[in-house]
């Protein structure tokens, strides 16, 4: 039995200013303060825009068994059913992960493809949205903690996966279907693409910011709910993509799709004249031999 100062601690990690929480796994969940819903078994995972602990649900009965079995990294600590056996596995990241970051979307991608590798390889439930989780501190669960430097990066993570061949390819989209954080993946990029080609259309910032909006919540609806076993995102991580979004283009796209791609095919680059220069020679080579013989 590890002691308080060499247990894992919980409340470093977690993250929700004023998360939501119940006294049932089903709910209703109130948003509450710290303080009280550390005193209530279920409480939210992580705040919408920002990620600090990986959380697989395991139904099987051996969830205090699986990571050492595979090869795994011990977990920062597993928050079991007494009864049942069955839990959550939670890792802590040592770096809290930004979901809404557009200038930087590598690590959420990696995020995504390692929360993938852990649901598939300790064969968590696939309808687990993460979005609530075991309070661990509460009586209600067996908690088995970690030591207290049990905190990994996400590369840590990622290359525990690998060595055991369950880390999904950066372009394997099937597999992070079965990942939460997947979805933000999937209409990030979907939207992303989309605002770059229509941001030029628009002079007015607000207008951009509702145009952006009511597009990603479509796409939610439709794209991502019909192709991801976890169901849509919550309307608040909704907005904040799409602001994320159209913040980003709004600052750094001026010009219309048409004018932008015009403007870069009259761009002479280094790259271009080095390979122009290496054909006008070889011609003038093929040329010279042509005049001598």
């Amino acid at each position: 039995m590890k002691t308080a100062e060499d247990a894992f601690d919980f409340e470093l990690s977690w993250l929700p200013r004023a998360p939501l929480a119940a006294a049932c796994k089903h709910g209703p969940y109130r948003r509450t303060t710290r303080h009280t819903a550390l005193t209530l078994p279920y409480v939210e995972t992580n705040p919408k825009a920002l990620q600090s602990l990986i959380v697989t649900d395991i139904d099987s009965g051996d969830a205090d068994e699986l990571t050492g079995m595979l090869g795994l990294p011990a977990p920062s600590y597993i928050a079991l059913n007494p009864h049942t056996r069955c839990g959550h596995i939670v890792y802590g990241l040592s770096a809290p992960v930004c979901l809404t970051d557009a200038a930087n979307r590598r690590p959420v991608n990696l995020l995504a493809r390692v929360e993938s590798g852990l649901t598939t390889i300790l064969g968590g439930d696939l309808a687990y949205a993460g979005r609530f989780t075991k309070n661990p501190t509460h009586n209600a669960h067996t908690t088995l903690w970690g030591d207290s430097d049990n905190l990994y990066t996400l590369r840590d993570l990622a290359d525990a996966l690998t060595r055991v061949g369950a880390l999904p390819k950066y372009d394997d989209r099937r597999a992070l279907q079965v990942s939460a954080i997947g979805r933000n993946v999937a209409l990030f990029d979907h939207v992303r693409r989309w605002a770059y080609r229509r941001r030029g259309d628009y002079t007015d910032p607000t207008e951009w910011d509702e145009i952006v909006h009511a597009y990603t919540a479509d796409r939610n609806q439709v794209f991502i709910a019909d192709n991801f076993t976890r169901g849509p995102l919550h309307d608040t991580e909704v907005l904040h993509l799409a602001r994320s979004i159209s913040r980003w283009t709004w600052r750094n796209i001026t010009r219309a799709f048409n004018q932008e791609q015009a403007r870069r095919g009259r761009i002479m680059t280094e790259v271009k004249r080095e390979a122009n220069r290496r054909r006008a020679t070889r011609y003038d080579a093929a040329f010279m031999r042509e005049v001598v013989t």
